[in-house]
């Protein structure tokens, strides 16, 4: 089920009901605020204002609540009025405040977007500024509104509205909303749509049937990502929050977003800071249309005979396999990438180790014939890579180097990285076959890591010396390559 996205921005945000009555100012009083100093006005809209005619003062407002536990974030309107050739002095501010005297992040809408706020803002052509708190980390906790004006210079004076609670599919689905509405209309891309899954929302300018055969998808890997992982007693939980999948008909909507031409090789990312992922239709990947158009010219050249026709007919099923195989490939990674920071397993704003998080996401991916094999299946398209190494294109990379840095992605070598991805996955699956236990361990101690300084020494407090692990690893890379290597024969 979708409906237009523009549709949808249209309407309203609704108030927070009681207990959080008068948040807005929408009695037209200061019930349940405490202090003094400011005056309420309720047109042409509510809020509270510090201006007054009769003598210069300053005023405090504050109020304290407890925040409902699936809120996001808190949103208001407020603007520093000054007089003309008057520098910023007294403070004219509105903070939220938590435990420990910990300050929610502000930020101002922008044309572009959010943008951090550091202050209160003039007003804009007599319009006061958007200003909108990240909660998600306060959500369920007490908090207080300051509404403070310090300024006792004449004419300086703050303007503040109300206040609105939203939570955070509610946030997230307008901030996704609002960023691709003005992707399309900037770039002038095909204009997008909203998707709905039970717990998955896509905004997509792909066709339908593709859209929802990819939303469809995340659903297969959400339900058998937790069986899987609670079966190998993983302590994970389901995300808070409904998740974002941005999907494209093209590169060049995938390029659009992501703001810079990409290899082809990459055919969708998951983004840790926005915790967004995005995809677009391989059938638009350049290097597979320059195939197929090679295809299509060789296709001219073959007799119309009985073996001529058999053999555009295996060709055909393998570009359809190709395109499938990418197609499926690609979500489940991206969105294997999205659980695992999402429940527990991985810190998004944490030090994750490249090996860690790809070789996770791969361990997930596998695909043949265009058919998806599941989670810790084979993965022949990772075997092919190990194998065609393993056939003198040079060493593997030991485990020591694969754990101390991310170098092998960071260069951005396109045989270096595959191989990295490929390694990455073997590593990963050996550990969750032969060593669940240490491996468990190793991912709550990381967690809290936020810089690599430490990872040497907590693989080895988990596994041991990563270069005795070589031996078992790379017996375990011919393995796999000898079980799932589709070679020539």
């Amino acid at each position: 089920m979708h409906l237009s996205f523009a549709l949808l921005l249209s309407t309203a945000v609704p108030a927070q009901p009681a207990p959080l009555s008068n948040l807005d100012f929408g009695s037209g009083t200061l019930t349940n605020w405490e202090g003094d100093g400011f005056n309420v006005f309720t047109q042409p809209y509510a809020a509270v204002t510090s201006a007054d005619v009769r003598a210069r003062r300053t005023g405090l407002l504050h109020r304290t609540f407890v925040l409902p536990r699936d809120a996001g974030a808190v949103i208001f309107r407020a603007a520093a009025f000054r007089p003309e050739g008057v520098e910023p002095g007294g403070a004219l501010e509105v903070l939220l405040e938590g435990a420990e005297r910990k300050m929610a992040p502000r930020f101002y809408r922008s044309e572009k977007g959010l943008k951090a706020a550091s202050t209160i803002l003039p007003d804009v052509k007599g319009r006061l500024v958007e200003y909108v708190w990240n909660v998600d980390r306060f959500a369920g906790q007490t908090v207080r509104i300051c509404i403070l004006d310090q300024d006792e210079r004449p004419g300086c004076y703050l303007v503040c509205s109300g206040f609105t609670v939203v939570s955070r599919d509610e946030f997230n689905a307008r901030e996704f909303g609002d960023h691709m509405l003005r992707l399309c209309r900037e770039q002038k891309l095909v204009p997008v749509e909203r998707f709905d899954s039970k717990r998955f929302m896509s905004i997509s300018n792909a066709e339908e049937g593709f859209t929802e055969r990819q939303l469809l998808y995340c659903e297969t890997m959400y339900d058998l990502f937790f069986d899987h992982f609670r079966r190998k007693k993983f302590a994970i939980r389901e995300p808070r929050e409904r998740l974002m999948v941005a999907i494209f008909d093209s590169q060049t909507g995938f390029e659009a977003y992501m703001g810079q031409r990409m290899p082809n090789v990459i055919t969708g990312v998951y983004h840790p800071p926005s915790n967004r992922l995005v995809v677009y239709d391989f059938a638009q990947n350049r290097g597979f249309r320059e195939g197929t158009e090679k295809f299509r010219e060789k296709v001219k050249t073959i007799p119309a005979t009985l073996e001529g026709k058999r053999l555009i007919s295996a060709f055909s099923r393998e570009v359809r396999d190709v395109r499938d195989d990418a197609n499926i490939g690609t979500i489940m990674h991206e969105v294997a990438h999205q659980l695992t920071f999402n429940c527990g397993m991985m810190n998004r704003e944490g030090d994750v180790p490249a090996w860690l998080a790809e070789g996770s996401a791969c361990y997930c991916e596998g695909t043949d014939n265009g058919q998806w094999l599941g989670i810790g299946e084979a993965n022949p398209m990772r075997a092919m890579t190990l194998a065609r190494q393993g056939k003198g294109e040079g060493p593997y990379n030991p485990v020591r180097s694969m754990i101390q840095d991310d170098d092998w992605l960071k260069k951005g070598n396109q045989g270096g990285v595959l191989l990295g991805y490929a390694q990455s996955w073997a590593l990963f699956r050996l550990l969750m076959e032969e060593r669940p236990e240490q491996l468990r361990k190793y991912l709550t101690t990381i967690y809290p890591r936020k810089t690599p300084d430490h990872r040497l020494a907590d693989f080895v407090e988990c596994f041991g010396d990563p270069d005795r692990l070589d031996i078992r690893y790379f017996e375990y890379i011919k393995e796999v390559v000898k079980e799932q290597a589709k070679l020539p024969k």
